[in-house]
């Protein structure tokens, strides 16, 4: 291990099969303080059919064991390992994988989700024509059983239009970028006013470059939301989606503008609904009830008489 003045740490781990001439994958695991969920999602690789890859753990200055437990793969996977001083987010960590990634497309994994065996394999099928893939992930939440399916869409072009009049479609720990899109892209914004999401606004800028977007309607893997997720905080969430928002609002039309700030209307009209802010939620959904996509003015439509009728009750 050869540790340089900047604190960044970096080893390629030995692997003692027999190692293929170029990997078709890097998948890029980002991870703090996390070596047991860690342990997890390298073992959901060991578990792949498709055996072409190569994993990049990017360390964000972990403190506890997480140095160990990769090293427990090098028998396994072929497998790297990056430690670098604290930044206190994903995107650092994810372009330092990036960076160090020898394959042509870059897969993303969380280092507390995992993939189903058949994740590379059908993701692989898809590669031609393509320079984004997505697909759904199976919700858990901690103490509880799979909660639900996170359905992702198809995205119709022009795509940059399509995420920001009907919000991010794209499960990061799902995702599959051809590597030479992601350095025209700019990498992840290491902006801190965007952690948790930094993928947002990196899609957003891949969807300026290219539509060549596709989607896989199968669950490929498993999503985990823990206490200490960072992206489970729903009105902290909503404020840095809105400063995506408004970095890339001057690039849409006034007429896309519009739908963009309806479906922001709804969004946080959920959010004021949860909290209990029944009459700014009421006012939150008149204006999403504008909205020319059908689906954002049919839900609206239906909160509106909801909260209609609890005011009705309350009186």
């Amino acid at each position: 291990m050869v540790q340089s003045k900047s604190r960044l740490i970096f080893f390629n781990m030995p692997v003692k099969r027999v190692a293929m001439n170029k990997t078709t994958f890097s998948v890029i695991i980002p991870t703090y303080n996390r070596a047991d969920s860690l342990n997890r999602a390298l073992r959901s690789l060991v578990s792949q059919t498709y055996k072409n890859f190569e994993v990049i753990v990017s360390d964000d200055g972990s403190t506890d064991h997480t140095e160990k437990v990769v090293s427990s793969f090098q028998n396994d996977l072929n497998i790297k390992y990056i430690w670098e001083e604290n930044w206190g987010g994903p995107a650092r960590p994810r372009n330092n994988g990036i960076r160090a990634a020898s394959s042509e497309w870059i897969c993303f994994l969380d280092s507390d989700d995992w993939w189903y065996p058949n994740k590379l394999s059908t993701c692989y099928s898809y590669l031609e024509n393509a320079e984004l893939i997505h697909h759904d992930l199976r919700l858990f939440k901690k103490g509880k059983k799979t909660i639900r399916r996170l359905k992702s869409r198809q995205l119709i072009p022009p795509v940059f239009v399509d995420l920001m009049t009907k919000g991010n479609a794209i499960f990061t720990s799902s995702c599959v970028v051809r590597k030479e899109i992601l350095y025209k892209a700019g990498l992840f914004d290491c902006d801190r006013n965007l952690i948790s999401v930094e993928d947002f606004d990196l899609w957003l800028r891949i969807s300026k470059i290219t539509d060549r977007f596709k989607y896989i309607p199968e669950v490929l893997g498993s999503y985990w939301i823990g206490n200490e997720n960072i992206s489970n905080n729903s009105m902290l969430r909503f404020h840095q989606t809105f400063s995506v928002y408004q970095k890339h609002f001057s690039q849409l039309s006034q007429t896309d503008r519009d739908q963009a700030e309806a479906f922001m209307s709804y969004l946080l009209g959920r959010i004021r609904q949860k909290s209990g802010f029944k009459k700014e939620a009421f006012n939150l959904f008149r204006k999403s009830f504008h909205s020319k996509k059908l689906e954002i003015k049919i839900k609206s439509l239906v909160l509106l008489l909801c909260l209609k009728l609890s005011f009705r009750d309350n009186i």
